[in-house]
């Protein structure tokens, strides 16, 4: 936590929770880096700097769920979380649902070409989702070989295959959440909601822990294990866990939904983006990246006849630029396809990858084992290599580039698309560079334009925030650090998404205080009735609250002052007091601290 020893350093709307698949909880005593250093052994670092340089995988969101097409009792109710929002009694489900399950359009190969077509290097796949059915041959019988008795084993068949094409291949599992089950977690129309923490454990040994062993066993070497929504998981469960994969799989990656705390690398909410670069989890001689996820699907992460089969041509260039910006800010990018009942992949989904493949051909060098963005704080997408930058540009205005933070001398620059790397006019002045990128060059979704420069790592300006002349001190989340991943961030309204959902969603702003006193506050956000959060400054603390109009961004001056006591940079954060749930669409654009008179 960037709190941690004291704050000085000087001494989404209703509508989009359709396509919110998973419920994010977060451990009490940490949210990531609680795996003892031991864990990183030689197989899991290696394991780590392939991840980091590869950047680019495909999620998979398959199972018994894409039967139904997201349909239950006539109405659209949700793909891979039917059985939950609908309230589908088990019974009911492995009847409609699990029992006629029988992906007979299932190729392997198939799957691998696609992922290879898009530029992908490894492959995560659903074993087990929250409706409980293992997509393997499980012990547990509620499985797709026996259950619904289709007789193939699809992750051993993918396996296979991906291990003759050398394909990092990972496993999904829920660990915690199992509506098939009374002792699993999330049923409570079937079963009675509060049940006994026994009922749990019980679960837990004879079904999760069992099932995992079985995964990391039986299928072939193991890239990683992603887990997911870890509700009711303890540091004894969390180890348990650690300890099967690592006795099975020794380079396995765990991510940190594993929960507590636990896990190899972190993982951002559904979507989730962050204002600023994060490498917080570097060790001294190991990058370990941060992992987000997106879907090319609409409404859901599974396949539904309303989102499964969309165009997304019109989203191409977001797809690609979301690739560049993920990786510009430190992270790795999932990105999900939700194949049909039959085991096929729609048209329309293989098309979104293949556009990102088409670019990548291009522009890979950009992107693979490329290092994030020098300025913490990056206008754009931006990548690095020794001696190089890339500047990743959606929009050219008047055919010409501007950076402006770079000390560094740009000593050459060039499209990246272009072979011959004909040089571009540059300007600079100080910090500020200016290259002129012709029409000709210009690229269809995203155009990548190569500085060379005359040191091995960018010098860049110093991007602490810098109290205004006239004292006020402005705290722009466009400008601030997130405490934890599990926050959201709006590029395009420059706030945050999901904000308010955990108490450790800390924003945080390193400052510069020239001149400390008392201060007013103001704030600018979309306003909610019921949210409160916290002010906090080195020497004092303040309880904010978001009520407003809720119509729009508006600006809003609160009751009472705050004290910064103390010259120097030093932190000031906000952290949630009274939460909100995902779906009441608060965004939050951040704060002025204005001297009092």
């Amino acid at each position: 936590m960037l709190l941690a020893g004291g704050l000085a350093l000087n001494a989404q709307n209703p509508t989009e929770t359709r396509a919110i698949d998973y419920v994010v909880e977060t451990g009490a005593s940490a949210d990531f880096g609680k795996t003892d250093p031991a864990a990183y052994g030689p197989a899991v670092r290696a394991n780590l700097k392939k991840l980091y340089e590869d950047k680019f995988g495909l999620f998979v969101h398959f199972g018994p769920y894409a039967q139904l097409g997201g349909v239950w009792d006539g109405k659209e109710v949700a793909a891979e979380w039917i059985m939950n929002r609908g309230r589908i009694p088990v019974k009911d489900y492995e009847k409609a649902a699990a029992g006629n399950f029988r992906p007979d359009g299932f190729d392997a190969g198939r799957w691998v070409d696609i992922a290879e077509k898009a530029g992908m290097r490894f492959m995560v796949v659903t074993a087990k989702h929250h409706d409980g059915f293992a997509m393997y041959h499980s012990k547990n019988p509620y499985n797709l070989v026996e259950f619904a008795g289709f007789g193939r084993d699809i992750l051993k068949e993918l396996s296979d295959e991906c291990a003759r094409r050398n394909m990092n291949l990972g496993f999904y599992y829920s660990q915690s959440q199992d509506w098939h089950e009374e002792g699993g977690a999330g049923n409570t129309w079937d079963f009675p909601k509060d049940r006994p923490q026994s009922l749990f454990d019980t679960y837990f040994r004879d079904k999760a822990m069992m099932q995992v062993d079985e995964l990391t066993k039986n299928y072939g070497d193991i890239f990683m294990v992603w887990f997911d929504t870890p509700l009711q998981m303890d540091d004894e469960k969390c180890q348990t866990m650690m300890d099967i994969v690592s006795t099975n799989q020794p380079g396995a990656l765990v991510n940190s939904r594993l929960g507590q705390g636990y896990g190899h690398f972190d993982v951002s909410l559904d979507n989730g983006q962050t204002p600023s670069v994060v490498t917080s989890a570097w060790l001294p001689d190991l990058k370990i990246p941060w992992q987000t996820h997106e879907s090319v699907t609409q409404q859901g992460w599974g396949y539904t006849t309303y989102g499964g089969e969309t165009d997304r041509s019109a989203d191409y260039t977001e797809f690609v630029y979301s690739l560049s910006r993920i990786v510009c800010y430190g992270g790795v990018y999932l990105l999900n396809v939700g194949p049909r009942p039959d085991g096929t992949i729609p048209e329309s989904q293989i098309n979104s990858l293949r556009a990102i493949g088409e670019w990548l051909e291009v522009n890979g060098e950009a992107i693979y084992g490329a290092d994030p963005s020098p300025l913490k704080f990056p206008p754009f997408a931006i990548t690095s290599k020794p001696g190089k930058l890339y500047l990743h540009l959606k929009e050219l205005d008047h055919h010409e580039v501007s950076l402006s933070g770079v000390l560094s001398r740009v000593t050459n620059a060039y499209g990246l698309a272009d072979s011959s790397q004909r040089p571009l006019a540059i300007r600079q002045d100080g910090a500020e560079v200016r290259i002129t990128v012709p029409a000709e060059l210009r690229q269809p979704r995203i155009t990548v334009v190569v500085l060379e420069i005359a040191d091995q790592v960018a010098r860049v300006v110093d991007e602490t925030l810098q109290q205004e002349r006239d004292g006020t001190i402005k705290l722009p989340v466009a400008r601030c650090e997130y405490a934890i991943r599990r926050i959201g961030y709006d590029y395009e309204r420059e706030a945050t998404h999901r904000w308010g959902e955990n108490k450790k969603q800390g924003l945080i702003w390193t400052v510069n205080v020239r001149e400390p006193g008392v201060f007013r506050v103001l704030s600018e956000d979309t306003g909610n009735a019921d949210y409160e959060y916290d002010l906090i400054t080195a020497t004092d603390r303040k309880r904010l609250d978001a009520k407003g109009p809720g119509t729009g961004f508006t600006q809003k001056a609160h009751d009472g002052v705050i004290s910064i006591e103390r010259a120097g940079v030093q932190q000031i954060a906000v952290y949630p007091h009274s939460l909100i749930g995902m779906g009441s669409g608060y965004k939050f654009r951040g704060l002025e601290l204005v001297p009092a008179e």
